[in-house]
């Protein structure tokens, strides 16, 4: 007997409390529900990985790739876990999957409804030199131009940033200009140049495609560093918060300014490559303390005169302002290799001025 507020309660009375609960618990948990699962997915390598999360009332689970729509279903993978792994994906196509659930009892199976569709873009892999050196061939030769690099309509990527390789007419547009060109004189002229945004859709759609006139990645200059991030790419940080710079970091700033790191030197300045007027250059910040003859500037100078003299002639300016260290958010790669880019050049680990000569080795 148990002693309750002056009152005795029989123990058995617990015991059935027990058996009473313990039955709702297991009645519960056999209750089948219709209710899609709900799948993630990520990539593990060179695999997809399509995940969920188990329930009790199901045996197993149905994955099947589909259309876009969720039709035309072919059955790829049956699985009583709480995950499936995908592979031999090719790169450079865009797969549809959906998962569904079941339960088989008394020889009787019952299915869950089909979940949402899972659209999954195999990008081809890359690495931070090669975006670097892909980067780097539109400098010196390309003016900027707002709105080049946007379709007509003005919504997202235009002819020449869905294409493998630099268009003929920006070099064409630049040799007729001259130290005094005004960018504001050539508004939408969107096949002459590129913008910021442009530019970096531009440069990001060479090292993820392989083919003409797929779906571009030209959008608001500001939402490129986080956008890209959310696709699984790399990391996000927020405006403010950016402690260090690493080769490849996509800068954005919530004033319309997208940029691309090449390297960070000794004295904390940063060397950038970007389409800012009068056009794609690389250029340095001042130091973190404000000084504007920075190890960055000097580096960009030395290189733009080197290479691209021409340009270096009408444009000699490779200096850009503190805020380039102060309003951008950042978004750096994840270079594991089990996403979409790798560092075997050890870029990550170098100052700027070991990239810069790494990069133009073959040109010196």
């Amino acid at each position: 007997m148990k002693k309750h507020r002056g009152r005795y309660i029989p123990e058995t009375f617990f015991l059935v409390l027990l058996i009473l609960f313990v039955s709702t618990l297991h009645s519960q948990a056999a209750s089948f529900s219709k209710k899609a699962p709900e799948p993630k997915i990520r990539f593990s390598g060179n695999n997809l990985v399509i995940s969920w999360k188990k329930r009790s009332d199901l045996t197993g689970y149905e994955v099947y790739r589909c259309s876009e729509k969720g039709k035309n279903r072919k059955l790829v993978k049956t699985t009583s876990a709480r995950k499936a792994t995908i592979k031999n994906l090719k790169a450079g196509k865009t797969y549809y999957y959906q998962v569904r659930g079941y339960r088989r009892k008394n020889n009787k199976t019952k299915y869950t409804k089909y979940s949402k569709v899972l659209k999954v873009q195999v990008y081809r892999k890359s690495t931070l030199k090669e975006l670097l050196l892909t980067a780097l061939q539109p400098v010196g030769s390309t003016m900027y131009v707002w709105g080049g690099g946007w379709n007509e309509a003005d919504t997202g990527a235009g002819t020449e940033a869905r294409t493998i390789g630099v268009s003929r007419q920006w070099k064409a547009f630049f040799e007729k200009q001259n130290s005094g060109y005004n960018y504001l004189n050539t508004k939408y002229q969107i096949h002459n140049g590129l913008d910021c945004s442009g530019y970096i859709g531009w440069c990001i759609y060479n090292i993820m495609e392989t083919k003409n006139g797929k779906t571009g990645y030209v959008m608001l200059a500001q939402q490129m560093a986080q956008n890209f991030a959310m696709r699984g790419w790399g990391t996000y940080t927020s405006a403010g918060k950016v402690r260090d710079y690493h080769a490849g970091d996509i800068m954005s700033t919530s004033s319309g300014h997208v940029w691309m790191v090449v390297g960070k030197c000794n004295d904390g300045s940063v060397v950038l490559v970007h389409a800012s007027p009068p056009g794609v250059q690389l250029a340095g910040t001042p130091t973190p303390g404000g000084k504007t003859e920075s190890k960055a500037v000097e580096l960009a100078r030395k290189y733009m005169k080197k290479y691209y003299p021409e340009w270096y002639g009408k444009f000699p300016n490779c200096a850009k302002g503190y805020s380039y260290l102060t309003d951008y958010s950042q978004m750096s790669w994840d270079v594991s290799g089990n996403v979409v880019m790798s560092d075997p050049d050890h870029y990550r680990n170098k100052a700027a001025g070991q990239i810069l000569k790494d990069l133009f080795r073959k040109s010196s």
